[in-house]
């Protein structure tokens, strides 16, 4: 269906659904399409038609439309209550404020390191505010990075797994996201030494991503949204100070006492980072449902895992490890599992990352069987014979997960 919208007016598009724009100029997440002549109208069920102006939505998900001139869009929907017609901006005006303080503090800046910008708060809202950052600064013309350290909703691979990856284009959808580089967490929630071992590898990758791409300006820090509880203020205390962010965008709620706690903490930080705090009482927030959250993670697995295949590695010298942290010594260290004490538990179907000697991540994978009268473990993964003879670790999660992505339970090692 063709609709036409006046300036200044907005809607909220659900998925699944498609859009085109026939004419005018739309907004969404800070990105900006424009068409300056009316174009023909195309066929949004064509699956091979590809088009920079054609928008897909998955579902689960909500993009906001703002439109900036008198526009016709084409919209293909199988429900009309798909599309939410709004009173006003669903995109908050403080957030154009945050992004024109931290834009102009980057370009007066004379310093060649990234500033980094950390958002903090409960589910909803971080990700959306990451986009719309992420495309305001690159309209500025300037690059940087996105560490997405939220384990259960990933937006660059799988759960369990925390990444790094470069904002060189415009961001609206996750399979605009492309993964760098990936540290194995191996659960879909940092418990017991995981709310260390996360920020120690979230520091890592921000590093090492750092010295390969001098050119980038910034590193955006999406984070999870574990924060009530006395548990919740240590592991984001760890966080906040293994990071040590240049700014902290801070979604507030007034029930969440445990917020305040946080923002203290951060306040004392040595870096003194500039802290920006919004309402999250927005009617316009999108709060996922338990089942939203459930598919979109089963669905992320699902896309890598179908590219595996079930594989038979002989033992070899190869050893199993669970990563564990000492808060002492400030490192993850290594704790062997031996074969004979772990077949004695539900291992069936773990989720696991295969690595080298030196802890290069060659594959994730699922641990479907060891066989120790034949000495060989049958996995479920992707790699070649010469990544094969490589793997000499194999670090053991938590989660234990079917082919398809669905949830078996888990491992307590």
């Amino acid at each position: 269906m063709i609709k036409k919208y006046k300036k200044g007016q907005s809607i909220l598009l659900a998925g699944p659904s498609k859009a085109a724009l026939l004419n005018g100029e739309v907004e969404i997440f800070g990105k900006v399409i424009k068409v300056k002549d009316k174009r023909e109208r195309i066929d949004l069920l064509e699956p091979n038609k590809k088009d920079p102006n054609v928008i897909i939505i998955t579902t689960g998900i909500r993009y906001p439309l703002l439109f900036l001139e008198d526009s016709e869009i084409d919209i293909y929907v199988a429900n009309e209550d798909l599309i939410i017609e709004l009173e006003d901006n669903s995109i908050p005006e403080s957030w154009a404020k945050i992004s024109n303080k931290i834009i102009e503090d980057i370009k007066k800046s004379i310093s060649t390191t990234p500033v980094k910008i950390m958002v903090l708060g409960l589910s909803s809202g971080k990700t959306t505010i990451i986009k719309y950052l992420a495309n305001k600064l690159l309209a500025e013309g300037l690059k940087g990075g996105y560490l997405d350290s939220d384990l259960g909703q990933q937006q660059m691979y799988i759960p369990t797994t925390i990444n790094i990856g470069m904002i060189d284009s415009h961001i609206l959808s996750t399979q605009d996201f492309l993964s760098k580089d990936t540290k194995f967490i191996g659960s879909t929630f940092p418990k017991a030494d995981l709310k260390y071992i996360l920020p120690h590898y979230s520091k890592e990758l921000i590093e090492e991503f750092c010295k390969k791409n001098k050119e980038i300006r910034f590193i955006l820090i999406d984070t999870d949204g574990w924060i009530k509880t006395e548990t919740g203020i240590l592991y984001k205390k760890f966080f906040t100070s293994t990071i040590q962010p240049d700014y902290a965008i801070i979604f507030k709620n007034k029930e969440v006492k445990e917020l305040e706690e946080i923002e203290k903490d951060i306040k004392k930080l040595s870096s003194k980072p500039k802290i920006f705090l919004i309402d999250a009482e927005n009617k316009y927030y999108f709060e996922r449902t338990k089942e939203d959250r459930r598919f979109l993670r089963q669905r992320q697995f699902a896309m890598v895992f179908e590219q595996f295949r079930k594989i038979t590695v002989p033992f070899n010298e190869i050893i199993l490890i669970k990563e564990e942290y000492d808060l002492e010594n400030g490192k993850i260290i290594e704790k062997q599992l031996y074969l004979e004490e772990l077949v004695k538990l539900p291992y069936h179907y773990v989720i696991i990352a295969l690595k080298t000697e030196n802890n290069e991540l060659i594959n994730i994978g699922l641990l479907f069987n060891i066989n120790t009268e034949k000495q060989y473990f049958l996995l479920y993964s992707d790699f070649n014979y010469k990544e094969q003879i490589k793997i000499k670790k194999i670090v053991v999660g938590s989660l234990r997960l079917s082919v398809k992505g669905n949830y078996q339970g888990y491992l307590y090692l």
